[in-house]
């Protein structure tokens, strides 16, 4: 996966990709949403095999993906007020959706089905925010409503300190909103938006990901920031 959508509110990161190689897509900003939600591509997109389901009112992003996926555009509620902001803030791992089911987008809950896909209802309508994924059965998480939901899964959760993770306007941001998973040629790669060796479960985090074969790297230093995530695609 060469192309990675970021958000184009913090370019140190988008430029760091780059050096790496990566093709940057920026995200939009969405005006409906509060301020500091308003270029998080994690609630602007949600990539499934090989389709893209995109907000509506982002029509550069649509038009980017379009070469690459098969997009589906997704009706925007007019309150940007949570719950009605995240009907795309979904976590994927392996065959499973982590969601707020209410709350996911219907096109994305009948793609799952004919899919055969399982949803993994919880609480927390941010799942994806909330969610660092780490492999095909594996993520780590701050949300102890998510880990407990994935008790009875066959998902393996990490369960982390809650804060510690910079979102400039909020109180504090999370650990998925934090990062970003690449898979290419076999090798796993979760890229951290600062340093994440400065996170007080540190070595738990590093454990964690060594045991299911995931490198851990950090795009610069500073504090952890909660950017809305990375999509590789």
């Amino acid at each position: 996966m060469n192309n990675v959508i970021i958000s184009s509110a913090y370019p140190e990161y988008g430029s760091a990709l780059n050096k790496l190689g990566y093709n940057v897509i920026p995200g939009e900003c969405v005006d409906r949403f509060i301020p500091y939600e308003r270029h998080h591509v994690d609630m602007q997109c949600l990539i499934i095999e090989d389709h893209a389901f995109v907000l509506n009112s982002c029509k550069r992003l649509i038009n980017a993906l379009s070469g690459l996926y098969s997009v589906v555009p997704v009706s925007e509620s007019t309150s940007g007020e949570y719950p009605y902001n995240v009907p795309l803030n979904a976590a994927v791992i392996g065959r499973r959706i982590i969601a707020r089911v209410d709350s996911l987008d219907a096109n994305v809950r009948s793609f799952c089905e004919e899919r055969g896909y399982e949803l993994i209802n919880v609480k927390q309508g941010y799942a994806k925010c909330s969610c660092a994924i780490v492999g095909d059965n594996a993520l780590i998480t701050a949300d102890r409503g998510i880990y407990n939901s994935l008790k009875e899964t066959k998902i393996e959760a990490l369960l982390i300190e809650e804060g510690r993770v910079d979102l400039p306007g909020a109180d504090c941001g999370f650990i998925g909103g934090a990062s970003g998973l690449n898979i290419s040629n076999g090798e796993r790669i979760l890229y951290f938006c600062g340093n994440v060796s400065e996170h007080p479960d540190h070595m738990n985090i590093k454990s964690f990901c060594e045991k299911h074969g995931t490198t851990i790297k950090r795009l610069t230093d500073g504090k952890l920031t909660d950017i809305g995530g990375m999509i590789f695609c």
